[in-house]
C-alpha cells in the first residue's frame, strides 16, 4: 500500500515537473492571434509599436492608429509595465527578428518610480526563458526577491491560463485587436473622480529604471529604430499635485533630448471626465480623441522633418 503510494506521488510529482517545464519554455509560443509578444512576433514587421503599460492599452487606439497612421501599428501592453520589462520585451522580439521603424514608449511616474516587480503574470507567460531569467534576476537583485518570489514566478503563475488557454483565446479575441484594446469603456463624473485619492508620493525614479530607460535609448540606436516617448495625460488633480510634478520632472530629466510626446504638446482636456475612467486611464471616448491629437502632433513632426 505504500509502496503504491509512493508511486502516485512521484507520478504527480512527475506531471507537475513536465507541466511546468513546459509552461515557462514552450507555452509562450503558443499563438496568440490579438494581443501580447507572439501576436507581436507573428507580424514580422511593424511600423507603429507602441510598447507600455495598462495606460497605453486603455490610452491609445488601435483602430484609429490604423486608420490615420501611416504604416502597420501593434499595441504591446502589460499592467504596470515597467522601463526594465520594456526593455526585455524588445529584445525578445528583436531575438525573434521582428522587423521594427519607431518604438513609442510609455513614459509613466509611478511604473519608473518603483523597484522592478511584476503586476501583470501574462508578461511571464508571454516571455521566452532568456527574458524570464533577466526579469526575475532584477526582483532578486533590486527587490530582495526569494523563495516565495521564485515559487510564484516560475511553479504558480499562469497555471489556470495554461489549463484553459483556448477559453481564454476567446476572450481574448473579442477584445483586442493587434494588441489593442477594443472593448469600450465608459468615463465617469467630476464628482467621483475628484473623491478619488492620488496614488501618493513617491523616493524618486529607481536607479534601475532610469538604467533601463537609457538602456531603450542605447538599443534602438544601435538597431536603427527611431524611439519616442509618449506621456499618457493623467486626470488633473492628480497632474496638478506638487510630488507628481517633481516625479515627472525627474523622469523628463532621465530621458535628456530624446523625442518626446508630453502633455506639453499633445493636445487634450484632462479635465473633461467623460474623458476619463480613473485618475490613470481614459475611457472609450477619450482613448480615440488622444489618439488622434496624438497623431496630428506625429505627422506634423515628421513633416517637419522631411
Amino acid at each position: 500500500m505504500l509502496k503504491k503510494t509512493l508511486k502516485g506521488a512521484l507520478a504527480g510529482f512527475l506531471l507537475a515537473l513536465v507541466f511546468c517545464l513546459v509552461k515557462n519554455s514552450i507555452a509562450y509560443k503558443f499563438p496568440s492571434k490579438r494581443a501580447g509578444m507572439q501576436a507581436a512576433i507573428s507580424e514580422k514587421s511593424i511600423d507603429n509599436l507602441f510598447i507600455g503599460s495598462s495606460l497605453f492599452r486603455q490610452g491609445v487606439d488601435i483602430q484609429t492608429l490604423e486608420a490615420e497612421l501611416s504604416g502597420n501599428s501593434f499595441v504591446l501592453s502589460y499592467n504596470g509595465n515597467q522601463p526594465v520589462q520594456m526593455s526585455e520585451e524588445l529584445k525578445m522580439l528583436l531575438r525573434n527578428e521582428v522587423e521594427i521603424s519607431h518604438v513609442y514608449m510609455d513614459l509613466y511616474v509611478y511604473s519608473s518610480s518603483l523597484r522592478p516587480a511584476i503586476s501583470d503574470t501574462r508578461l511571464i507567460w508571454d516571455m521566452d526563458m532568456q527574458g524570464k531569467n533577466v526579469l526575475f534576476s532584477d526582483m532578486v537583485t533590486y527587490s530582495e526577491a526569494g523563495f516565495r518570489e521564485f515559487f510564484d514566478f516560475y511553479v504558480t503563475s499562469n497555471n489556470e491560463y495554461m489549463i484553459f488557454y483556448p477559453v481564454f483565446q476567446i476572450v481574448m479575441n473579442q477584445e483586442y485587436y493587434k494588441g489593442g484594446n477594443i472593448r469600450e469603456t465608459f468615463g465617469s463624473t467630476k464628482k467621483s473622480l475628484d473623491n478619488l485619492g492620488t496614488p501618493g508620493d513617491r523616493e524618486g525614479i529607481h536607479d534601475i529604471q532610469r538604467k533601463a530607460l537609457e538602456e531603450m535609448v542605447e538599443l534602438c540606436e544601435k538597431e536603427g529604430i527611431s524611439l519616442s516617448f509618449v506621456e499618457i495625460p493623467k486626470y488633473y488633480t492628480l497632474e496638478q499635485t506638487k510630488y507628481y510634478m517633481r516625479l515627472r520632472e525627474e523622469l523628463m530629466e532621465c530621458i535628456g533630448d530624446a523625442s518626446c510626446y508630453s502633455t506639453e504638446n499633445v493636445e487634450f482636456d484632462n479635465t473633461n471626465p467623460v474623458y476619463y475612467q480613473d485618475l490613470f486611464h481614459l475611457s472609450g471616448e477619450g482613448r480615440r480623441e488622444y489618439t488622434m491629437q496624438l497623431i496630428k502632433v506625429i505627422q506634423e513632426k515628421e513633416t517637419g522633418d522631411e
